[in-house]
């Protein structure tokens, strides 16, 4: 079954009836009015365009509609339930089926809801200027190798950057080079000598330090950059894409400012955005909260819970790291969790494996809210007040890469020769499914997924922008065309 989704503006639901015929079928109904007219408005267009008034004569669609939702609570396009599919991703990652009709781009045009996504970034830039006095810098998209100041992520290779080379030779146009292999010794040394390996940015926490210090920006002012990076590690799912995109921030501090009432500062303004930010744009754009549905009521707190990674590995004793944060979110809303990288006092693991080298692992930290459309943990930002010259070498050692003292901006945090900063990254693409109520990051930023995600997640009514042309068919489909078209 090939089903292809137009994206509507939707007011509101008035009776159960239409709510369950928009949950079935969310490529033609957009509204239903107290007088039985039925809305559409394509993704394209603004007018809606009427239909006839429900009769007696759609009374054995709904029924077959209540009973296809009775039985499977849902549509689905190529069962996303299949045991290839699951291979694939966990059914349990995509949002529970009660609430794929909840999803803000059902109601929301495209054209709309790329609207509502600019708003949201200009919003969130402005607070920033004026809430942490920041001021907008250019970003660089790779680092040459070998320096130190790419992100590493986790360390391991898994997680280890895009890389390429930079040959650095001049070849006329619409030549090709020769190989290597077949050119004389000098050729090849020639070849070689202004090559240089690159990678491909996956964050920009430490080059931020380094603009500091080449801005020579007093304390308390600082930076914020506008990143997308390429994140080859990470598997796609509903909150995970090997595109990331955020907001870099970096701002100078004093070393007597190296604590955790700092931290906390900075959190709370941060959060303080977050909040404002959604109140702004539901003000704008109503119709993202489907009214009547369980998840209508939803909103982010106005406070943010802080609790040490120790706290919270006390409070959920029993349970995994993810499991604990989606016990916390769920008691509090929003929490940030303190002291992320270190392992626990009783030797288990670290509420999160953290980078050595910029972020202090006593004074780091994550928020981490719920979102009410996957009904689990949703990571928005990590930050934290940045290595010293002890914490970077206590911290290289524990994960067994003392031999990095040496890079040159390790070196350079060694000899103090950078000024003390706090900083962070603000997910981008994150912060908008939340806000916006979609249940896929896919539906509001264009990342490179399988065709296997394609199917299960359009079974759901995700609408994922695509970086191609994609084609839905099932096997059996294509097997069919193949027969027809020999």
């Amino acid at each position: 079954m090939t089903l292809h989704h137009t994206r509507s503006t939707y007011s509101t639901m008035k009776h159960s009836t239409a709510a369950l015929l928009f949950a079935c079928a969310p490529c033609f109904v957009s509204s239903f009015t107290n007088t039985g007219i039925i809305h559409v408005v394509s993704s394209t267009r603004r007018q809606p365009l009427s239909m006839p008034p429900l009769k007696d004569s759609l009374a054995p669609l709904l029924l077959h509609l209540q009973e296809m939702h009775d039985k499977d609570a849902s549509v689905k396009l190529d069962d996303p339930t299949t045991e290839e599919a699951s291979s694939y991703m966990p059914y349990d990652l995509l949002p529970p089926s009660d609430n794929w009709v909840a999803n803000s781009t059902r109601r929301l045009s495209r054209i709309d809801l790329q609207m509502a996504i600019t708003k949201v970034k200009r919003f969130v830039e402005s607070r920033l200027e004026t809430d942490l006095n920041l001021f907008e810098h250019t970003a660089p998209i790779a680092f040459k190798s070998g320096t130190g100041v790419n992100d590493e992520l986790d360390g391991s290779e898994s997680k280890s950057p895009v890389r390429f080379k930079v040959p650095n030779q001049f070849v006329p146009r619409g030549i090709t080079p020769k190989p290597l292999s077949e050119l004389s010794p000098e050729e090849q040394e020639e070849a070689k000598r202004y090559a240089m390996d690159c990678e491909v940015m996956q964050s920009l926490a430490k080059w931020k330090r380094i603009v500091l210090d080449r801005l020579k920006v007093d304390v308390g002012e600082g930076i914020y950059c506008s990143s997308t990076s390429i994140r080859k590690g990470y598997k796609g799912d509903v909150t995970h894409s090997v595109i990331a995109d955020q907001w870099d921030y970096e701002i100078r501090i004093k070393e007597e400012d190296r604590n955790v009432e700092t931290l906390k500062s900075y959190v709370n303004k941060i959060w303080k955005i977050i909040t404002d930010a959604e109140d702004d744009i539901l003000q704008e754009y109503p119709s993202i909260i489907l009214e009547g549905h369980p998840t209508a009521t939803f909103r982010l707190p106005k406070d943010i819970t802080f609790i040490t990674a120790e706290e919270l590995h006390a409070k959920y004793p029993s349970l995994d790291v993810h499991g604990r944060e989606d016990a916390a979110v769920r008691e509090y809303g929003a929490i940030f969790i303190i002291g992320m990288g270190w392992p626990m006092n009783d030797g288990s693991d670290p509420e999160e494996v953290r980078s050595p080298a910029y972020d202090d692992w006593k004074l780091n930290g994550d928020i981490i809210v719920m979102h009410p459309l996957t009904g689990y943990r949703h990571e928005l930002s990590s930050m934290g007040i940045r290595v010293d010259s002890d914490s970077i070498v206590a911290q290289l050692k524990h994960r067994g890469m003392g031999d990095q003292v040496d890079l040159p901006y390790n070196r350079a945090v060694i000899n103090n020769s950078l000024p003390f900063s706090y900083g962070g990254g603000i997910g981008i693409s994150r912060l908008l499914m939340l806000l916006l109520r979609t249940a896929h990051i896919g539906e509001v930023q264009c990342g490179v997924w399988h065709d296997e995600h394609y199917r299960m997640v359009s079974g759901c009514g995700i609408d994922l922008i695509p970086d191609r042309i994609i084609d839905l068919k099932s096997k059996e489909e294509v097997s069919d065309d193949k027969a027809m078209h020999p």
